[in-house]
């Protein structure tokens, strides 16, 4: 089965796409319009210049998912700066030492930055993405229930 939302390959059975998390019930499929329409018709999603997105003060542009990228990128870059200065203490205090920073410590530190990090970013992704099909739910069952007027008590 393939996602109406990402074109993604699932399986027969799933309930939702592996890749973006659409629903793949036949229900959904026949009335709704996927998430990518829903956002490309909302007027305060509309693509933006990163500059102009990144200082709007009523966040109503969302930039983490570009942001992600280049904080990943800056993290591999720091891991590798904290093995390098870790084989350069080693050498300095001993030959020893050195060599063992170098073969066994450097490589694991930098691992588990690096591991660590792409954990913590993909959680801030996941929640950002959580919040993001929220405010969909939100807007669709806005547009699919009107608002009845009847259980409203006049005061007169």
């Amino acid at each position: 089965m393939f996602c109406i939302n990402c074109g993604t390959s699932n399986e027969n059975d799933a309930r939702f796409c592996v890749n973006c998390a659409e629903s793949l019930s036949d229900v959904q499929i026949e009335g709704k319009c996927s998430r990518a329409t829903v956002l490309k018709n909302m007027p305060i999603f509309k693509k933006v210049n990163f500059l102009q997105a990144l200082f709007d003060f009523s966040f109503n542009q969302f930039i983490s998912p570009r942001i992600m990228k280049f904080l990943y990128s800056l993290s591999m870059i720091l891991a590798g700066l904290m093995a390098l200065s870790l084989i350069i203490v080693g050498f300095g205090t001993s030959m020893w030492l050195g060599i063992l920073a170098l073969l066994i410590g450097a490589p694991l530190l930098f691992l588990l930055t690096v591991i660590s990090n792409r954990v913590v970013l993909e959680l801030i992704l996941v929640i950002y993405r959580m919040a993001d099909c929220m405010e969909n739910i939100r807007l669709a069952d806005m547009e699919e229930r009107p608002e009845s007027r009847d259980g409203i008590q006049w005061n007169v």
